[in-house]
């Protein structure tokens, strides 16, 4: 706690010139932050709390669809939805366990690529989709079948000898228990990182994500106590990163922009779509309170209306209190959603309810966050289970996720009350000075002050 006062008491004192030019923006992601995260008192955010006091904070921003952490982080670098970015979910169809970690698989540009072709140096922490050589200082997010394991594999994509010189001059050896997302230290040891590359290299664009809270809220739920200790753990790990912006000579033309990915709900009941429509040539793909119906690869689009009415038949079949759980997507709503633009339908679960690919019953796999929730051993379309889940129609008011900008260039005391992921690269793009033009991404008035 005592550091805690020392960083609030740093940024009180603080001067922090909001005229001036912007030349460094810090864009640090809270993996499944909520709004009520620092809205509430009750939450322990005491830094994040004090720069929505100081800086422009929203009621919520909103995620895509689905609700998932690498489309979204993809949106925050591209400002364009997944039908435009080509991440359409965590990991590629027919997966066996890799993720989008390389950003060769985003079909626009990134900032990352435009910033480099100003210039200008850029620095990710454990950002998703960037293992990427246009980042000049790198950390990635990726793993092995090893996870949760964080870093022996970033070391083969980090950028060379950077993980070497932070272990000797801030964090210590890093290994697979303390970059281990079941514990707090991973996001303490990200903290490190960043604040190190700062105050080393002083990028223009430094991006870090903290995992810690959504793995909490996977396991537990929304609000459980373990996620209130991970929350209180992040909100200590930023107060490391402003503490490394008000000691240095960046301090009065740095931003600082705190974002969430998507918000989160408590789960009960695991629904396995793919179990009532095995005679048809369709499978689901299921993204936690969403799934996507996608035609096999040898049956032609004009059979896709012969494929809808047997899958919605079947699908309304069910007892009315199955039925209502979810409701059945159109291609023309998933356009105007900008979801994946390959798949026939969707469905959207109400909050408690996720779906799952299988057909079967079969043994747990942990591929990563959120995914031991496709194999279960009990039988049954419909079957029970616990945690938290995300992936739910973003306009839902548990998948809020939240914003929080402060420093240079932003307005002090400002309130909005809605953005998109999509709308923070036109954001960062205006802060620093470049021009970026974005699928779906617009800049919210309100937020900066020139």
């Amino acid at each position: 706690m005592k550091k805690i006062f020392q960083i609030l008491l740093l940024l009180s004192v603080a001067t922090i010139s909001v005229y001036g030019q912007v030349k460094h923006v810090i864009l640090i992601s809270i993996d499944g932050l909520h709004p009520d995260m620092y809205l509430d008192q009750s939450w322990p955010t005491p830094n994040l709390r004090e720069l929505m006091k100081r800086g422009t904070y929203a009621e919520h921003m909103l995620s895509v669809f689905p609700s998932y952490t690498y489309p979204s982080h993809t949106a925050m670098l591209t400002g364009a939805l997944p039908a435009r970015s080509g991440i359409n979910y965590n990991q590629p169809m027919g997966s066996r366990g890799d993720w989008f970690w390389f950003t060769k698989a985003i079909k626009v540009p990134t900032l990352w690529q435009v910033l480099k072709q100003k210039g200008l140096t850029t620095s990710a922490v454990e950002w998703p989709v960037s293992v990427d050589p246009n980042i000049t200082y790198n950390i990635p997010e990726i793993w092995s079948d090893q996870y949760p394991d964080r870093i022996t594999e970033s070391r083969k994509y980090a950028t060379p000898g950077l993980i070497e010189e932070i272990e000797r001059n801030a964090t210590g050896k890093l290994d697979r228990n303390n970059m281990n997302d079941d514990y707090f230290s991973m996001d303490a040891n990200s903290a490190r990182m960043a604040a190190y590359i700062f105050k080393t290299y002083h990028p223009a664009l430094l991006a870090v994500h903290f995992a810690e809270v959504d793995g909490f809220e996977h396991e537990y739920g929304r609000d459980a106590d373990s996620v209130r200790l991970a929350v209180a753990a992040v909100d200590r790990a930023i107060g490391d990163i402003l503490e490394a912006v008000q000691r240095s000579p960046m301090k009065d033309s740095t931003t600082v922009i705190i974002v969430g990915d998507h918000g989160f709900s408590t789960i009960h009941t695991v629904f396995r779509p793919n179990m009532l429509i095995k005679r048809v040539s369709a499978k689901f793909i299921a993204a936690g309170g969403s799934c996507f119906l996608y035609r096999y690869a040898n049956i032609n689009k004009e059979d896709d209306p012969g494929i809808i009415k047997a899958v919605t038949d079947s699908l309304n079949k069910l007892p009315k209190d199955k039925r209502k759980l979810f409701r059945i997507i159109n291609r023309k709503e998933l356009d105007k959603m900008g979801a994946d633009s390959s798949a026939i339908m969707a469905l959207a679960a109400v909050p408690g309810i996720v779906f799952s690919s299988s057909t079967v019953a079969a043994k747990v796999t942990n591929q990563g966050p959120g995914t031991r929730i496709q194999n279960n051993p009990l039988d049954g379309v419909f079957i029970p289970t616990t945690g938290g889940h995300h992936g739910y129609d973003p306009n839902l008011i548990e998948m809020y996720t939240g914003f929080i900008a402060y420093g240079a260039g932003i307005n002090k005391g400002g309130h909005i009350k809605e953005l998109c992921v999509t709308d923070i690269a036109p954001l960062i793009a205006k802060l620093l000075g470049i021009e970026f033009k974005t699928p779906d991404g617009k800049l919210v008035p309100g937020i900066i002050n020139f």
